[in-house]
């Protein structure tokens, strides 16, 4: 029995990740990237020409007549009503319907809701509103960062996308639509949204952005201190601290491990580990009891 024949589109690791997810099952008639990048990313061409993978336009693709094109990583609006394919779906990393655009787990994160994950629906002439087919969520730990929640996407996309995929195109599974559903739309995230510059936040807010931002996937969550940038090892809330009112970045207290406690808008947080070039610092020996950041 031959394989179904589909084509893929978007770009870089992403992708490559994608064929490798699927081609047991399918057969890869070629890739559309969103843009052309040879000079600055030469391991993503060097991948295609390895697997003979063509280089497609959507036109080129739909003479291959494909029964689906996947899309993933792809960051150009498709011109949906020139596409012909049966199927043409989209790998949203995000939850749908309430989360759409860029960095839709991000503001999941910075908006409180720590269940993060991808969705897989049909793309419209609207962005991220078509009906959806799959959905894997995943709840981010007081102890871990969006890393830890990526890692997780990455194993349900290995071992269980190219079986919903099947089952999309077998029409198994039933779609359901979006249509009338409250959602957002998330905007591109900037490293200095990284960068702490008023204290007088909640601390849940310096924890969120410290899941989005803490490496090795984000840029570092940042203070400045005299004019010099540090990025935030580890950060924590406290227990047992209560809402009360204060000056927001003041240093209340320095433990005996080094850590430093820095009031918030409504409580206090723990900075334990700081770092400058690479090298760890310990924040006692940078702050001292009623500073003000």
């Amino acid at each position: 029995m031959s394989k179904p024949k589909i084509v893929l589109a978007g770009f870089g690791q992403p992708m490559i990740d994608l064929y490798h997810w699927l081609e047991s099952r399918f057969d890869v008639l070629g890739v559309v990237p969103d843009y052309h990048r040879r000079a600055k990313f030469p391991f993503f061409y060097a991948f295609l020409e390895e697997h003979q993978l063509p280089i497609l336009d959507f036109a080129q693709a739909n003479e291959l007549q494909p029964q689906a094109i996947i899309v993933y990583n792809y960051n150009k609006i498709i011109p949906v009503d020139e596409v012909r394919t049966e199927f043409l779906l989209n790998i949203h990393m995000g939850l749908l319907p309430v989360y759409r655009g860029n960095n839709a787990n991000s503001w999941s994160i910075l908006n409180g809701d720590y269940t993060v994950g991808y969705t897989v629906h049909a793309i419209n002439d609207k962005l991220d509103d078509g009906d959806i087919y799959y959905k894997f969520g995943y709840e981010i730990q007081p102890n871990q960062t969006y890393f830890h929640a990526k890692q997780a996407m990455k194993t349900d996309m290995e071992q269980n996308l190219a079986h919903k995929v099947e089952d999309i195109l077998q029409r198994k599974i039933q779609p359901q639509s979006q249509e009338g559903a409250s959602f957002i739309y998330a905007c591109p995230l900037v490293p200095e949204d990284g960068i702490i510059t008023d204290w007088n936040k909640p601390t849940q807010d310096f924890i969120g952005r410290n899941m989005v931002f803490a490496r090795p996937l984000g840029t570092g969550f940042k203070l400045k201190y005299n004019n010099t940038l540090y990025e935030i090892n580890k950060l924590s809330m406290i227990s047992g601290f209560m809402h009360s009112k204060g000056v927001p970045g003041a240093v209340v207290l320095i433990t005996s491990e080094g850590a430093v406690w820095i009031k918030t808008a409504d409580t206090a947080l723990a900075i334990e580990s700081l770092s400058l070039d690479g090298q760890e610092i310990i924040p006692s020996a940078l702050f001292k009891i009623g500073q003000r950041l």
